[in-house]
């Protein structure tokens, strides 16, 4: 068996290991089932590619991101390692050479989703194949309670069943104790081993801003410290317009959101990896996987929706080791108006009863009955024919394909459209009809004779109007018979079970109210860390996660709030005999935060050192 030490030195160039991953590798090498919790930039993916190059066979790595995957295999092959991944943007005669690459030992390392476990075909295709190791990265979505529990994870033990003398290591950067034996329990892991490694970041500091106006601050914090930074917004239609407001404040700016097409979100995400100064804006889509050491600020401007998933996209910053910041902002009522959105986006009992009852009905699906074909799901149509409401109809089919009732599949990657109107004989020439029949016409050839393709998100570029905007306006030109447009988003429905409605009215139900139970209690744990005054943001962080942490990180806003003082000769030598602005003041004690300068500016007036001379310029006197 070659050792681990030489091996880490050829392919990575490093001459010892991070603590704990020699443990975790022996572990593995041993034949232990092994659970790593490591934070983010704890160097989790080595623990399972370097024992890889050790086995003798093939390690099969579960991960849930295709971007992920490409990204590591990239990587490897970069360092000399073979790896490869099969996914859906494979066809069948694709899976199969790599599957005899496999075979013949040319490949050390196998990505595959979870998804991937659920085909019969894909198993049988496997089942011959020399697996060694099985690694499950991100096991946290093993967790049914976590913020980001996804389904296919509670299938793995699949996998086991076909190589049941195969060790398993799971890997996560966050797992409270409940997550964790969850983890353990879903995969079946005999006598796990459990390696923990603090969340403690000495260079990055915990910090909640109380706002009154979020963009002018976040242009303030951003200033501070310059260089590439992301910046986590609640909706995409958020990700546009504060991407924008910064770039017009002069940052390199882009925005990032779940609905772009595949081929924009790498793009983007290349750029801003590449990139020493851009700030990315994002909803929650621009998380797992991503490998960029030099992130300074990690800013939410709204409240995520639970501490795991904070510390997850807060660990993102300085993993470089430099000084970085993670930044909470919370504004006036937003707590209030986040209870009341999840309280009002809650079904009761009697609603979840009528939106099971619609979705069979929409279908014509009778008691005990089990469609064998996929039916396509018009989600929008089924809202509007049963007049239900659509945050609480999105939560209960969510649950009923967690618990496997049904299974819910995007129809196709693009909308279709087909133009019935030429542009120039159309009455509204003026309006934004026109000019998307216009766009439709001049970017799509035989758009007039056949339904094409089309990107939303292009046209809505070249209007400067949102995808949501667009999508509307063609949905209205599509009911008034100008074209024919069928959305991307249309859904279909495998039934997994027959319609068995006493079954999720009653024990269905139960669980389902359990789960939201759940829910709200880790969005107040979020809310208490984001309110509470009195103790250190990352001891708050570190106990929550099961540490006992002894001593204050000295650098979040709390610990910061009993030392950080400016002198008011320091401001007067700035502005020497000429007029300043407010904003001028601020942008040159940066290191300060903006409430400090004001209070020492109001100081300066009231001792008649400096006096107005417009509403926000000052001179000394």
């Amino acid at each position: 068996m070659r050792i681990p030490e030489e091996i880490l030195k050829k392919y990575w160039g490093y001459s010892e290991f991070l603590h704990p991953q020699k443990e975790i590798i022996d572990s593995v090498l041993a034949g232990n089932d092994t659970l790593a919790i490591l934070p983010t930039g704890g160097g989790k993916s080595i623990c399972y590619q370097l024992p890889a190059m050790v086995l003798d066979g093939i390690t099969l790595v579960i991960s849930p991101l295709i971007a992920l995957m490409q990204d590591q295999i990239q990587n490897l092959n970069t360092r000399g390692i073979p790896a490869a991944a099969i996914s859906s943007q494979l066809n069948r005669d694709e899976i199969a050479l790599t599957v005899t690459r496999c075979a013949l030992g040319e490949i050390r390392l196998l990505y595959i989703a979870p998804e991937r476990l659920q085909s019969r075909f894909f198993r049988e295709v496997i089942q011959n194949l020399p697996i060694r190791l099985i690694a499950v990265d991100e096991a946290h979505c093993i967790s049914q309670w976590g913020f980001d529990f996804r389904p296919s994870y509670l299938k793995i033990n699949l996998v086991r069943e076909l190589f049941p003398n195969v060790n398993v290591l799971a890997l996560t950067a966050t797992a409270p104790a409940q997550t964790a034996d969850e983890i353990i329990s879903a995969l079946e892991m005999k006598d796990a081993q459990v390696f923990k490694k603090s969340l403690k970041r000495e260079n990055l500091a915990y910090k909640v801003i109380y706002s009154q106006n979020e963009l002018d601050d976040l242009v303030h914090r951003l200033k501070r410290l310059p260089g590439p930074g992301i910046v986590f917004v609640r909706s995409r239609k958020q990700t546009f317009e504060v991407a924008r407001f910064l770039a017009e404040a002069g940052f390199n700016a882009q925005y990032f959101h779940a609905k772009l097409p595949k081929e924009e979100k790498t793009k983007r995400q290349q750029i801003w990896t590449e990139s020493t100064d851009q700030i990315m804006v994002s909803t929650n889509a621009f998380g797992m996987g991503i490998d960029k050491p030099d992130v300074r600020t990690v800013i939410h401007l709204n409240l995520p929706e639970s501490l795991e998933a904070y510390v997850q996209e807060a660990g993102r910053a300085g993993r470089d080791g430099k000084h970085s910041e993670a930044i909470l902002f919370v504004q006036p009522h937003e707590i209030e108006d986040m209870e009341a959105i999840f309280k009002a986006s809650l079904p009761n009992r009697k609603e979840f009863e009528q939106i099971e009852k619609s979705f069979y009905n929409f279908f014509e699906i009778g008691e005990n009955e089990r469609p064998i074909e996929r039916r396509e799901l018009d989600y929008f149509e089924f809202v509007r024919r049963f007049n239900l409401d659509k945050k609480k109809t999105e939560k209960v089919l969510s649950f009923l394909e967690r618990k496997e009732v049904i299974s819910l599949k995007d129809r196709s990657a693009h909308s279709v459209v087909r133009v019935y109107s030429n542009p120039k004989s159309v009455r509204f020439s003026k309006s934004i009809q026109y000019r998307i029949l216009e766009i439709l016409v001049r970017k799509y050839p035989g758009i007039m004779t056949d339904e094409q393709r089309i990107s939303e998100f292009g046209i809505a570029s070249e209007l400067q109007k949102t995808s949501g905007k667009i999508k509307k306006q063609l949905q209205k030109m599509s009911d008034s018979g100008y074209i024919y447009y069928r959305r991307n988003d249309v859904l279909t429905v495998k039934f997994k079970r027959p319609r068995e409605s006493d079954y999720i009215k009653n024990i269905l139900w139960k669980e389902f109210e359990k789960y939201q139970i759940v829910r709200w209690k880790r969005l107040q744990d979020i809310i208490y860390y984001a309110t509470q005054k009195d103790v250190c943001r990352e001891k708050l962080i570190l106990r929550y996660f099961g540490e006992n942490p002894k001593e204050k990180c000295g650098q979040c806003d709390l610990c910061l709030n009993k030392t950080e003082e400016i002198k008011g000769r320091d401001i007067l030598d700035f502005m020497g005999d000429e007029s300043k602005t407010i904003t001028e003041i601020i942008d040159h004690f940066l290191k300060f935060k903006k409430e400090t300068i004001t209070e020492a500016v109001e100081k300066l007036i009231d001792e008649g050192m400096i006096a107005n001379t417009g509403i926000d310029s000052y001179k000394r006197i």
